[in-house]
């Protein structure tokens, strides 16, 4: 029984790739023999022997080591590989990832990471932003994942600038295999349940291939583990609960001053407000992980059309796939923010006077969001070899991505004000009918348990808005080479190809939220499509062969020509050598050239306003200022020492149609390693570097008002940038009507996308494989490591490069806090013998400290972390496979740091589920 996906005829390339997971040794034993064939390996189209050594940096895995890794989710084993750092958004994450599954190469994003399947794109699962969910990828169909750790915009297009991850699926299955699996938190929650069928059959002419894969998560709330069951605090050295100062009962504030006030639910007298003992614990409403449940079916079909074997065979092929995910977060009730006013007329307001209150809607349990998601995928094609073995491809790929959205324990504004408002509800026959079958005039938001069902059945909304994507895609491919034109053995390769890619999204609002009338949800109805034709070609050219100290000696060139309806056209080209003085030793560096288009959102996302606090040059100025700010200021009409009182300015958020494409350039530099003394071993280490100019983000107001007010005569590109008051409604400064108000504010700044950051990261992976026999069975070891030189990044030329490399703090990319560990580190001991097989997997993240720490804090270091993963296999009838093993071996517990609301820990970077174990059985017939 083969007990791995892949033979010993690629363990070569596999050894030369720094494949970051063990193999299957027993099946390396078996398969010695096996026929070298022909491949397409990932970061080029052109074909090569399994058993030649890629000349870039590539890390594969197989189906086994992802069983062996005991995930049931592709996301969670992705997220272990070295490669992988900074903000992984997981579908369990509570608060921001809608159940979305995505993994980050380099740490740069998961929209700079193209995801294929078989060679060809996916269909955006998350909206506008551009990203697959991985959630779509069932893992029973699953033959192996190959990881690019290199940019490759030449050979795939926009996106590929941190690398590519290739799914490559089962395509000569044949038989049944039923599979089944479930597993639990050591604390008996989290429960996760997996069963697949996978049939396939074929003859001479064809095969087919059908799967169905039905996997489910439970959820585990916050307030089920210690370290995230309050929000925690550090007061005078000590660490305490604490809260959202939105509480309940509400907090408020008269209009005649700025007091922060609560009226005291023992005493029912008015006090000072006290953030240690009235603050609201919002964990206790929150998931530590989210349910979901994702049901698929997946068909794969070739057929061979014609044998013209002096001309071409010409196969048939298909993909179709359907995929349903349901998902759920809950977050902290819904809050007034100090949005309704508490008229006087309110019976129990305490005061004599209208109050702006901060309440939370306790009563409702909280904000329920729920995603049922539908993705459609279906691909056909044509391909054939001609006879002088050039190979051809044409293939049309159309997907479609559809969102239906519940978000449940919204608050309408409309109708809340009328709650508060006794004339106002008296005036609506609902809000009476709900304030009267309670008995009261009006709602009391100053004590607990107030807002009553019927209050909620006539205040709370639900927001149902839909997303809708779509990606059609056509592509041509011809592979080949130039025969006798040959300097070597090998004769030079080519590939040249053509792409037309068309991708469209939009998004519906829910109707209350279009008109205005649920608290903070933004309701404005938008979408937009963009469309590219590509053409692409590439070349290999042996130079050198079989000579002393040059046995290879290799050159690769590519380029790739993208001409978009959104942004114009651009070239990017990229370059491969290699070069093996021995058989066993080999060098190899690559150069290329990487862009990624704006995405949708970042084009066309409708704007909304935002008020935004900063700092004002022209506050108070004198002679020992800038002389620039000077000048400018005076320009505006503010005499020196003018106290400007407001410390706000109205910000305008949203999509800009006239971004360009980032920009990016990489450099990878490596060695393989594989001693001729022994045919299971391999050594790699590859040095990366990747620098991306004109990066989409979003300047900050301080920035744009520092900037403009700073350069000479307002000649900054950022002064454009600041809109003036008539574009927010307010009367303009007679003195500066474009930039200033009459109470001489900065009255409105253009906030939306512009490319204006950079990054810069840098490191090196190594990789270690071997296998040997011991005893009656054999022994592997796989280790795998990335060091983090550098992780930079600028937000704009105004401002700070920062270093995250080695720290933990605001991710720039997705603003959540995580680790950039200098090192990560992942490391796999196998033992196999007859039918059984055990392996133990270390993981390990580097020791990190706070970027940006205060005196004060407490916990401004996490030290190295380590976990340990156990694997039993037992085969049995030569049909029947008996999978156990635990994650986190030793319960590792996240670690604490300061002043992060969200579970006190790095939920994004470390493990908070804690033991977990599990068990498969799997048929086969």
């Amino acid at each position: 029984m083969d007990k791995t996906r892949l033979s010993r005829a690629i363990k070569g390339a596999i050894a030369a790739a720094a494949v970051t997971s063990s193999f299957s040794t027993v099946s390396i034993a078996q398969d010695a023999q096996a026929q070298v064939e022909e491949i397409v390996v990932t970061g080029s189209r052109i074909q090569r022997a399994t058993d030649a050594n890629s000349a870039t940096p590539i890390s594969v895995f197989d189906a086994a080591q992802l069983e062996q890794s005991g995930q049931t989710t592709l996301e969670d084993f992705l997220q272990d590989v070295p490669s992988m750092t900074g903000g992984q958004l997981g579908s369990s994450v509570n608060n921001g990832s809608a159940g979305l599954a995505t993994v980050s190469l380099r740490g740069l994003g998961s929209s700079r990471t193209l995801i294929l399947m078989n060679g060809r794109r996916l269909s955006s699962s998350g909206g506008a932003t551009g990203v697959v969910d991985l959630n779509t990828i069932p893992t029973s169909i699953i033959e192996r994942v190959e990881i690019l750790r290199d940019g490759a915009s030449t050979i795939y297009g926009s996106d590929a600038i941190a690398g590519v991850i290739n799914i490559i699926t089962k395509k000569g299955f044949e038989g049944a295999e039923l599979t089944a699996s479930y597993g639990s938190s050591t604390h008996g929650d989290g429960d996760e349940y997996l069963a697949a069928m996978t049939f396939g059959t074929g003859n001479d002419k064809g095969h087919v291939m059908l799967n169905a894969q039905y996997t489910k998560r439970d959820e585990i709330g916050q307030g089920e583990r210690n370290f995230s069951a309050c929000p925690l605090r550090e007061i005078g050295g000590n660490v305490v609960c604490g809260g959202s100062a939105t509480t309940t009962p509400a907090r408020f504030s008269p209009a005649s001053s700025s007091d922060q006030l609560i009226v005291d639910p023992v005493t029912g007298n008015v006090r000072p407000f006290n953030a240690a003992t009235d603050a609201y614990n919002f964990a206790l409403a929150s998931y530590l992980v989210t349910p979901q449940e994702v049901a698929s079916m997946y068909g794969y079909g070739t057929y061979q059309l014609y044998d013209w074997k002096d001309v071409t065979t010409v196969n048939a092929f298909s993909e179709l796939s359907f995929v349903n995910r349901r998902s759920d977060q809950l977050m902290a009730a819904e809050g007034t923010f100090w949005g309704p006013v508490v008229p006087v007329t309110n019976p129990y307001n305490p005061l004599n006077e209208p109050v702006n209150i901060g309440r939370r809607l306790e009563e409702t349990g909280g904000r329920a969001f729920t995603q049922d998601l539908n993705t459609w995928r279906g691909v056909v094609g044509l391909d054939g070899e001609f006879c002088n073995e050039w190979t051809w491809d044409l293939s049309y790929n159309y997907s479609r991505w559809v969102d239906s959205q519940i978000d449940r324990g919204r608050g309408n504004t409309v109708r809340f004000e009328n709650l508060l408002d006794p004339v106002a509800c008296a005036n609506d026959p609902e809000c009476a009918d709900a304030v009267g079958a309670t008995g009261v005039p009006a709602w009391n938001p100053f004590a607990s348990g107030t807002l009553t069902p019927e209050m909620q059945n006539y205040a709370l909304v639900t927001n149902s808005p839909i997303e809708r994507s779509s990606l059609r895609s056509f592509q041509a491919n011809l592979v080949g080479d130039f025969g006798d034109w040959a300097l070597t053995g090998e004769a030079p390769a080519w590939a040249i190809g053509y792409e037309n890619r068309a991708e469209r999204t939009e998004i519906v609002p829910d109707g209350a939220a279009e008109i205005g009338q649920i608290y903070f949800v933004n309701g404005d109805a938008w979408g937009g499509n963009y469309s590219v034709d590509e053409f692409y070609g590439e070349v290999r050219v042996p130079v050198l062969e079989g000579r002393p100290w040059a046995q290879v000696l290799a050159f690769e060139a590519s380029f790739r020509y993208s001409d978009y309806s959104t942004i114009g056209d651009d070239t990017t080209f990229g370059f491969v050598a290699e070069y093996a003085p021995l058989d066993e030793l080999r060098f190899r560096g690559t150069y290329s050239e990487g862009f990624r288009a704006p995405g949708l959102d970042d084009l066309f996302l409708t704007p909304t306003v935002s008020a935004e606090t900063y700092a004002d040059p022209c506050n108070e100025y004198g002679a020992g200022d800038n002389p620039n700010v000077i000048a400018n200021c005076q320009a505006d009409g503010i005499a020196p020492g003018t106290t400007i009182a407001s410390t706000q300015a109205t910000g305008l958020f949203g999509g800009n149609p006239d971004l360009k494409a980032e920009k990016s350039e990489s450099w990878t530099l490596g060695m393989v390693w594989t001693p001729s003394w022994t045919d299971d071993m391999g050594f790699t280490v590859d040095y990366f570097n990747i620098n991306i100019d004109d990066a989409i983000g979003t300047l900050t107001t301080n920035t744009i008002v520092k900037g403009c007010y700073e350069s000479p005569n307002f000649s900054s590109p950022l002064c454009s940038l600041i809109t003036g008051a008539p574009s927010v409604g307010t009367s303009p400064s007679p003195d500066a009507p474009t930039r200033r108000a009459s109470d001489l504010t900065i009255a409105g700044q253009l906030l939306n996308s512009q490319n204006v950051a950079t990054f810069e990261t840098s490191g090196v992976d190594l990789g270690f494989d071997y296998s040997v026999d011991a005893g009656p069975g054999v022994f592997s070891v796989n280790l795998s490591a990335t060091y983090l030189h550098e992780w930079k990044y600028r937000g704009s030329s105004e401002d700070p490069t920062i270093d995250l490399a080695g720290y933990f703090g605001a991710d720039p990319v997705t603003t959540a806090i995580v680790a950039f560990p200098e090192w990560k580190f992942y490391g796999t001991l196998g033992y196999e013998y007859d039918c059984w097989s055990a392996f133990t997997t270390v993981r390990m993240l580097g020791a990190v400290d706070d970027f940006d720490p205060s005196p004060a804090d407490l916990a401004t270091r996490i030290d190295t972390t380590w976990y340990q993963d156990v694997n039993f296999n037992y085969f049995r009838w030569e049909n029947l496979k008996l999978t156990g093993g635990i994650r986190n071996v030793w319960n590792q517990q996240p670690p604490y740091v300061t002043n992060n609301d969200d579970m006190n820990t790095l939920m994004r970077s470390y493990d908070t589920v804690g033991r977990f174990f599990y068990g498969t059985v799997t048929l086969q017939f």
